[in-house]
């Protein structure tokens, strides 16, 4: 049987040689001659060989065509070969920077940006938008938000209206990334407007991990925006409303992941619809969600494993937010000792997770000595659980929790007379939260402050 004929485009130089020697009804061997093989005439038609001036003007005379034009095809030829080799380069590059960030390696793959001749600027649209888009991944996994959120900015900026099917997941990432990444900066609305345009991106192809993480962002900007509005405005209707938003999407969340059962963040979820339970004021329905969470992934934390230490950080991020949030609870009913109790156990979890649970249950621990102890009273332990919150968190761009960490110190220094020292946090605060005026009166009881709520 006969071996099919190679398809050669008509309008490149190969597919025009090929053309025309058959037109004239010319055999590889007649148009080779004495001068050439057949073989080097053969790959030049499939396009394999870049023929040199002297093969070409051969070529152009043996096959009656016009030099010049014969000129014109080989060098676009050269050209897209060219283009050809920098998109298969470019491809292994972002496939080694991506290999970077599965494994956790953000500071590895910027290096790769740092490379002179790794020049962004110089890529084509096409590719420049995706290559932006893993750099700003990059500087998100180092929790630098600012930079995440521009270059995630700048590639939905390029990005082309249309793109293929491969491309999809990575619009649907980019367009997520961004909305966590301005949420991070307590940008809110501009959040929400983000993680609704990655909802309408995706469709019935998409994995349901990632319609799930934009129903747990959308939930955790509605929580925001109602513990704002009840602490600020006073608009308890508002705030409801945002608060019982917040926990059907945080509900959508957890039945998504448990359907793939990716249990851990489904009682992550949890423990977050178990704060909008409390703001409700359905705390003991709240309570016993936690309870349970507690009971299932604490002992999971005992002994040693021999298992990958992210695996054992992610467990232990569930038990520091379930025994946080517990403490908070239960100092609201103002059970101090079952709440100190949990609190260290929040502590302990979370010296083996994020630096955001340490922060939080510093500041729990602030609050719930402060609500044992007499107005206007100093006990250094307040402000010592203060400040290691804020140390916890120096070495990121968590805005929102890093604001109520300034402000809970600042709010407790003036408390007890330390009015310049208190200001000066207050002022920390007010400039990382974006507010202008007025962020004194967040000021409340001890037993109603906010918990911040970044999972």
């Amino acid at each position: 049987m006969p071996r099919p004929s190679k398809q050669v485009a008509p309008d490149t130089l190969g597919g025009r040689l090929r053309t025309a020697r058959q037109n004239l009804h010319l055999s590889l061997a007649d148009v080779a001659a004495n001068r050439y093989s057949t073989s080097l005439i053969s790959q030049i038609e499939r396009n394999r060989v870049d023929p040199s001036s002297e093969s070409l003007q051969y070529l152009a005379e043996r096959l009656q065509l016009p030099y010049e034009d014969l000129q014109v095809l080989a060098r676009q030829h050269r050209e897209s070969e060219t283009e050809a080799n920098l998109y298969r380069e470019y491809e292994a590059k972002y496939a080694e920077i991506n290999l970077l960030l599965i494994r956790r390696q953000p500071a590895q793959a910027l290096v790769h940006f740092e490379d002179k001749e790794f020049k962004l600027e110089q890529l084509p649209s096409f590719l420049r938008w995706r290559t932006l888009a893993l750099r700003g991944q990059a500087y998100f996994e180092l929790r630098e938000f600012s930079k995440a959120q521009r270059d995630f900015q700048s590639a939905l900026t390029i990005m082309p209206a249309s793109f293929s099917e491969k491309h999809l997941l990575d619009v649907i990432k980019l367009r997520l990334h961004l909305a966590e990444a301005t949420r991070e900066l307590n940008q809110f609305e501009q959040a929400l407007d983000y993680y609704r345009e990655a909802l309408n991106t995706m469709d019935a192809s998409t994995a349901l991990r990632y319609i799930a993480e934009a129903h747990w962002g959308i939930a955790l900007v509605y929580y925001n925006q109602g513990r704002t509005s009840l602490l600020q405005d006073g608009n308890k209707t508002r705030a409801q409303t945002l608060l019982q938003q917040a926990w059907q999407h945080a509900e959508d969340a957890r039945t998504l992941y448990n359907s793939i059962a990716d249990h851990l963040n489904a009682d992550l979820l949890q423990c977050q619809m178990a704060q909008i339970e409390q703001a409700q004021g359905r705390a003991e329905r709240g309570k016993q969600r936690l309870l349970t969470i507690l009971s299932t992934w604490q002992p999971t934390l005992q002994g040693e494993s021999n298992e990958r230490p992210s695996r054992k950080s992610e467990r232990a991020n569930v038990v520091s937010a379930a025994a946080c949030y517990l403490a908070g609870i239960e100092c609201q009913a103002r059970d101090f000792q079952s709440s100190l109790n949990y609190i260290d156990i929040a502590i302990s979890a979370g010296l083996e997770s994020y630096k955001v649970r340490q922060a939080e249950a510093f500041m729990m621990k602030g609050q719930v000595l402060e609500s044992q102890t007499s107005v206007g009273t100093h006990d250094p332990t307040i402000e010592e659980s203060y400040k290691k919150a804020i140390d916890a968190l120096k070495e990121t761009e968590r805005k929102g929790i890093m604001s109520q960490a300034h402000y809970e110190l600042g709010r407790y220094l003036l408390s007890i007379g330390k009015r310049e020292q208190g200001d000066q946090e207050i002022e920390i605060a007010r400039g990382l939260a974006g507010i202008p005026s007025n962020f004194r009166a967040m000021q409340q009881p001890a037993d109603e402050r906010p918990q911040d709520n970044v999972s």
